[in-house]
């Protein structure tokens, strides 16, 4: 038995993986198989194996910026919801990839570590967040990023620089590659001040559309506010079956039903609309994952 084997069998695994309980659309059909490593050398070890095996693959983190197909994905899925871990050392954080926001932040504030209270409120994992740059309007996480650790055949350290980062978008959109592990830069503070700055945002975030949703399903064009751009297009509100363009904030998406294509028709034609009236072209943050219908304007 290899090494590598070794380590597979202490992997969680799930056959008929449901993408509708492990993404915040709550959409989605199943997988064949998903994995659950909980430790770096697991992670390694489970994309080595299914890189070798030819399958297809899909990467899920905490399933806040995915709409996964109502079909059949015929491949793999790699979750790192149990990737999970924190250290301090020399003003840095280091964090491994499934880590979530909340328990960061739960770190920070036991810490007195300051610098990433923005995040508050955000359902993703730091994996998650460095890949799509998340953040919010004032605020991305590539501000804090001194580097990423990833594994593409092999472990590397991309340093900020080499990240590439920009408008929800990083250089491991590009690659295929896994995300290991995150080291984030923070300032020393006091816990009560990190508490009431995360408290101060969580009470901005609490105009946010209720409901089913990836969170902004488009990004800001230059220049302009994708959600001002849908509203001023007529389409808050707008419904295309269980999908609806939210009448609190337009660049939000809510699922009323459990049909991912007519969500993925809804964004189309946002998208088609917005273009016929101001001939910008909105580009999703959202990431799918199987095949959808072909919208057909």
């Amino acid at each position: 038995m290899r090494w590598d084997d070794k380590l597979l069998n202490r992997v969680i695994t799930e056959d008929d993986f449901s993408f509708s309980k492990h993404t915040t659309y709550g959409l989605g059909g199943k997988a064949k198989r998903a994995y659950f490593p909980k430790t770096v050398d697991e992670a390694v070890a489970v994309f080595k194996y299914i890189q070798e095996s030819g399958d297809k693959f899909a990467i899920l983190g905490n399933g806040s910026n995915i709409l996964a197909s109502d079909g059949y994905f015929d491949g793999a899925v790699i979750c790192t919801k149990y990737l999970q871990g924190i250290e301090f050392e020399d003003g840095n954080i280091n964090v491994l990839a499934g880590t979530t926001v909340p328990s960061l932040l739960s770190f920070c504030v036991k810490n007195g570590l300051s610098g990433l209270e923005y995040l508050a409120g955000i359902p993703a994992s730091v994996g998650g967040l460095a890949l799509m740059n998340g953040g919010i309007n004032t605020n991305h996480i590539d501000a804090n990023i001194v580097s990423v650790d990833v594994f593409d055949g092999k472990i590397r350290n991309l340093s900020n620089k080499n990240c590439n980062f920009g408008n929800k978008h990083s250089t491991m959109r590009d690659i295929i590659a896994l995300i290991l592990s995150v080291k984030l830069l923070v300032s020393q503070s006091t816990p009560e001040e990190v508490q009431r700055n995360i408290d101060n945002y969580l009470n901005l975030r609490k105009i946010q559309p209720k409901g089913k949703s990836c969170g902004c399903v488009f990004k800001n064009p230059q220049g302009y506010s994708a959600g001002k751009l849908i509203d001023d297009a007529g389409l808050k509100g707008f419904k295309y079956g269980c999908a609806e363009v939210s009448k609190e904030h337009a660049n939000f998406i809510i699922n009323n039903g459990a049909c991912a294509n007519d969500v993925y028709t809804l964004i189309n034609l946002v998208k088609s609309t917005v273009y016929e009236k101001f001939t910008v072209n909105l580009e999703e943050e959202v990431v799918y994952i199987g095949e959808f219908n072909v919208f057909n304007s």
